[in-house]
């Protein structure tokens, strides 16, 4: 006997969601997305690197990560997912402990970072949010927004314990910790909680997948995808090269080490609320007016951060920074959603994901550089306010969606507007 499965928007579609919650909340873009600036200054002292070469990472990443998208697209529309985040819960825990165990050649750090790339492809957001998909009809635009909303709890709550672990028992200790917490926290809200909705389902999806919708070269040739592609790419090169040096530009404004995680916490708390107005926002407004409008603010963060000295303009612009920027990644998913099949949404994802890696992993490169050429982060500002300008641009490029285009992106999924 067959048991029915439970509908969409039920109770059991609320606790697979706080399940998904939580292992964002301790996965690799919350807790080392949002600690990475309060490293640059004591591994520079501790191993001799400039922060060029640990913001290289990031390019590194960008360099290698678009080859494995494609494959990272294919194996979330096709595979069990459930697996595939317990697995990268516990692969990404072992990561970070690695590395607390790094010696002084650069060459061990950049070859860990690309390892965790792939170690946390099972637990990433993509993932993520293709399980939460399988459980919410009606509330599925707020539905993503609470589950990026978690990566901002994460902005809020994980620097200042990982602030105080770095000036306390060193940057080694920290990551071991962070570990340990992504291991034990993470994997128990995996095993308990999460669940897919129709394992059968999944399996028709896949097999209708692979004689409809888009494949990874069609994407290529879909104008629809190019401007939305243009638009992560920018959005993603300006958030790159704020945040990941945001603590170390306040530092050698004169702010304390504890002061810069507490603008990285306040930094959170708007990306919180972002994230949670995006999803409310996307339910009862075309998301692509919300793609246009949400790129203005961080750009007043960025002329605030220009232009601004002291705590309380830093304040100020972390707020709007996390407010507006950290609302995107809701955004993103849902317009990836709204303009492509269902059964291709991983492909969707991880292609544009492609796009936003590229601008989010060379930004934090090139200010690097441009600090170590000049010893000030202005230049990097007024390069963000330009990538952000032209984020906007690329937002006005974006078409509104057709309720015939809905039908055709949402077969089985009623989305309100």
């Amino acid at each position: 006997m067959t048991m029915a499965q439970p509908t969409p928007d039920s109770q059991a579609s609320w606790r697979v969601l706080l399940g998904c919650c939580l292992v964002a909340l301790f996965g690799v873009t919350a807790l080392y997305g949002s600690t990475f600036g309060l490293f640059l200054i004591p591994m520079t002292q501790d191993l001799g690197w400039t922060r060029a070469e640990i913001a290289f990472s990031m390019t590194l990443v960008t360099f290698i990560g678009p080859l494995s998208m494609p494959l990272v697209g294919w194996v979330i529309d096709n595979l069990p997912l459930r697996p595939l985040v317990l697995w990268g819960v516990l692969l990404q825990s072992a990561n970070f402990a690695a590395f607390g165990l790094m010696d002084s050649h650069v060459a061990v750090y950049y070859l860990l970072c690309v390892a965790l790339m792939f170690s946390a492809t099972g637990a990433s957001l993509l993932t993520l949010a293709k399980i939460v998909q399988q459980w919410f009809d009606a509330s599925l635009g707020k539905s993503l927004g609470i589950l990026f909303a978690a990566t901002a709890i994460g902005a809020v709550i994980h620097p200042p314990w990982v602030g105080w672990v770095l000036a306390h028992q060193g940057w080694r200790t920290a990551f071991f910790a962070m570990g340990l917490i992504s291991l034990l926290l993470g994997g128990v809200a995996a095993l308990l909680l999460i669940r897919e909705r129709s394992p059968g389902a999944r399996r028709a999806a896949a097999s209708t997948a692979k004689t409809a919708g888009p494949s990874m070269l069609g994407f290529l040739k879909d104008a629809t995808w190019w401007s939305l592609a243009w638009w992560n790419m920018f959005f993603g090169f300006a958030i790159g090269a704020l945040s990941i040096h945001f603590a170390a530009l306040l530092q050698d404004r004169g702010l304390s080490l504890a002061q810069a995680a507490s603008m990285l916490s306040v930094m959170g708390i708007g990306g919180f609320a972002g994230n949670l107005l995006a999803g409310w926002l996307i339910d009862r407004f075309p998301a692509t007016w919300l793609a246009r409008g949400f790129v203005l603010a961080p750009l007043g963060a960025v002329v605030l951060l220009y232009f601004g000295h002291g705590i309380a303009a830093a304040a100020v612009a972390a707020l709007m920074f996390g407010l507006f920027s950290s609302g995107d990644h809701a955004l993103g998913a849902f317009l990836a959603r709204r303009y492509f099949p269902a059964e291709a949404y991983g492909r969707a994802s991880a292609t544009q994901l492609m796009a936003t890696t590229l601008g989010s992993g060379v930004s934090p490169w090139l200010s690097g550089l441009v600090y170590d050429a000049t010893h000030s982060y202005d230049a990097s500002l007024m390069m963000a306010g330009a990538a952000f300008l032209l984020a906007t641009m690329a937002a006005w490029r974006l078409p509104a969606v057709t309720a015939d285009a809905e039908a055709a992106a949402a077969p089985a999924v009623a989305v309100a507007r």
